[in-house]
């Protein structure tokens, strides 16, 4: 199989236009019995394989398919591998390493640079044998197998991988879910009696507002009473005051009219003690003259002295003194009357001022008592009036916290159910990853037999001489060496027992 091309030039930029993979292998097969063979580290096949898969991670765009990185990626390439150049080195370099002048370095003028000592030359290169068409054709199929094998081992262990990821996730989700939805489930047990707790303090609240607001109106109205019986008590006070300082008055014009006439019947009584004592006085003298008129222990003399004066005692008028006399005892008599009279008069209007007074006392604390009654009534008032607006703020506060708790559960109820269907959703999943799994499963089976099948074409390759193709085979064995380490450690064992065989 040779390559197109009039000239070497031509066969080289053919050459170069091909993959970095046929690019490698042309030059394992150009180079394999003088350079690979017996090769040392630095210049082996593995390096070839090595750049080789360098070449393709650093061609973005068409990866496996490209044949040519342009200069910045060759020199990324050559930093990579351990060559670090100056800007000027490495366009000197990549200048003596493109052969075909086009600015761009393929594996294969970067192979003919590295190996440029050890005889290595493009013009050879080009024209080197490759495999008979038999042969091509036999490594072609073996090549074919291998790749399919190795795809299929590739895409089985990824996928068998992502399965086992997404199992082990959707398991995790799956028990996560499940804990979420038991926690919500928990959370709306917790809401429903909180809202029933709420619920019965609301009815306590709306008890006590009601019982609250009774005892006010029951406050207000005893108040108002305590108020009407306190106005009352004033009124009756204030008349009763009036009607004492009333009968006081008469009273004291009673009591004055009983002291004049008690002045009255004193000035009369000292007016007839006067002439009592007056007509008492005339009786002595009288009697005493009388006696010593005739007291013949006196002396003649003395004796009609005496007499004489007494008969000029009994000349003088007395019809005056008796007159004062009766008249002063009418008069007294009179006054005693009159003074008993004013004495009782005054008396009564006493009394009944007394009574009064009493009665105005009497008023006055009951007055007092009804001021007390007033103002504890108010002060009654205006607890139960606190009382009441404490009741309202407490209803109110366990109202908005009925319509919390009726929110709360609200929404824990609607956690619970979206909790539960991301449970199911969960367990759906962890359903379809459980079957991803079986079914990549089933892919790693398929890709064993693929392997298997690889196996028994590489075999019988490897069974049969090998001419100018022997670097296109060693990449065969590499590929499959390769490919087996997509496979799991069991396949593997499986692999190794049938390849002993």
């Amino acid at each position: 199989m040779a390559l197109p091309g009039a000239t070497d030039m031509d066969k080289m930029k053919a050459l170069n236009a091909k993959t970095y993979q046929e690019q490698a292998i042309w030059f394992l097969n150009a180079y394999w019995k003088t350079n690979f063979e017996n090769a040392k580290k630095g210049k082996s096949a593995e390096d070839v394989w090595s750049w080789t898969k360098l070449f393709e991670s650093l061609d973005l765009k068409k990866k496996k398919k490209g044949c040519e990185l342009d200069e910045f990626k060759a020199h990324v390439f050559l930093e990579k591998i351990g060559r670090t150049l100056s800007v000027r080195e490495m366009r000197e370099y990549l200048k003596s390493v493109d052969i075909d002048f086009n600015k761009k370095v393929s594996i294969t003028e970067f192979l003919v640079c590295h190996f440029k000592d050890d005889g290595v030359k493009w013009t050879a290169l080009v024209n080197a044998p490759q495999d008979d068409e038999k042969a091509k054709a036999e490594r072609e199929a073996a090549q074919k197998a291998v790749s399919i094998a190795s795809e299929a081992s590739a895409k089985a262990r990824d996928d068998h991988k992502k399965a086992l990821d997404n199992e082990s996730i959707a398991t995790k989700e799956a028990r996560e879910a499940k804990e979420k939805e038991a926690f919500a489930k928990s959370e709306e047990k917790k809401a429903i009696e909180a809202e029933e707790v709420c619920a019965e303090k609301k009815k306590i609240s709306d008890d006590k507002a009601a019982e609250a607001k009774k005892t006010e109106e029951i406050a207000v109205k005893t108040a108002a009473e305590a108020k009407a019986a306190a106005e009352e008590a004033f009124a009756k006070e204030a008349e009763l005051k009036e009607a004492e300082l009333k009968a006081k008055a008469e009273a004291n014009v009673a009591q004055k009219a009983k002291n004049e006439s008690n002045k009255a019947a004193s000035e009369v009584k000292q007016a007839l003690d006067n002439v009592l004592a007056e007509e008492k006085k005339y009786k002595d003298k009288m009697a005493k003259l009388q006696k010593d008129s005739k007291d013949m222990n006196l002396g003649i003399v003395k004796r009609n002295k005496s007499a004489n004066l007494l008969d000029q005692l009994k000349a003088k008028p007395t019809l005056s003194l008796q007159t004062a006399k009766v008249t002063l005892t009418a008069a007294e008599k009179k006054a005693a009357k009159a003074l008993k009279k004013s004495a009782a008069a005054a008396a009564k209007a006493q009394a009944a001022a007394d009574k009064i007074s009493a009665a105005a006392s009497a008023a006055e604390a009951s007055r007092k008592a009804a001021d007390e009654r007033k103002a504890q009534a108010d002060k009654d008032a205006q607890v139960a009036k606190a009382d009441r607006e404490a009741a309202d703020q407490a209803k109110k506060a366990a109202n908005l916290a009925l319509i919390a708790a009726s929110d709360a559960r609200t929404a824990a109820e609607a956690a619970a159910a979206k909790a539960e269907k991301a449970r199911k959703a969960a367990d759906d999943a962890q359903e379809a990853a459980v079957a991803a799994r079986q079914e990549a499963e089933k892919s790693l089976e398929i890709a064993v037999k693929a392997m298997e099948e690889a196996e028994a074409k590489l075999k019988e390759l490897l069974a049969k001489p090998r001419g100018s193709g022997m670097g296109a085979t060693w990449w065969l064995e590499r590929e499959f060496e390769e490919a087996k380490k997509y496979m799991p450690k069991h396949k593997l064992k499986k692999l190794a027992k049938q390849m002993k065989k």
